[in-house]
C-alpha cells in the first residue's frame, strides 16, 4: 500500500483501486452525492423525450452536434420498437445495429421542429459545468 495525501490507495497488479473512505463518513457522503449527481447528469442532463413516429416508442435524446446524438433507451421503448423486434426475429443482434432508422428520422424531425436542440448549449442547463 502507498499513501497519496490522506487517501489510501491499494495497488493490485499495477492498478490503483479507488480510495476507501469508510473511515471518513463525511467524505464518503460527499463522494456518494457527487456520484449521484454525475449519474443524473450523464443519464438525463439536457435530454429531451422524443417519440418514434413509426412505433411510438419514447426515448431520451440529446444532440451534441449534427454528427453526435445520445439516445437513452428504456425497456419499454426496446420492447415497443418494431425494427428491433424484426432484427431479433431474424436472429440478429440489436446491439450491433447503429440505430433504428425510423427513430433516427423521428429525431431528425424533432430537431427540424426545434423540439430537440440541434447542439449542446453554451452553458449546461443542469448547472453541472
Amino acid at each position: 500500500m502507498t499513501r497519496a495525501g490522506d487517501r489510501r490507495i491499494v495497488r493490485v497488479s499495477g492498478w490503483a483501486k479507488a480510495p476507501d473512505f469508510t473511515s471518513d463518513p463525511q467524505r464518503q457522503d460527499a463522494l456518494d452525492c457527487a456520484t449521484a449527481r454525475d449519474r443524473e447528469h450523464y443519464l438525463h442532463g439536457g435530454m429531451t423525450e422524443i417519440e418514434c413516429r413509426g412505433c411510438h416508442a419514447c426515448v431520451m435524446v440529446k444532440k451534441y452536434s449534427s454528427f453526435h446524438t445520445s439516445v437513452q433507451w428504456n425497456a419499454a421503448a426496446r420492447s415497443r420498437c418494431t425494427e428491433l423486434e424484426r432484427v431479433r426475429r431474424e436472429g440478429g443482434h440489436t446491439a450491433m445495429m447503429p440505430t433504428c432508422p425510423r427513430l433516427s428520422a423521428s429525431i431528425d424531425h424533432g430537431v427540424a421542429e426545434a423540439i430537440i436542440p440541434s447542439e449542446s448549449p453554451e452553458s449546461d442547463p443542469d448547472g453541472y459545468w
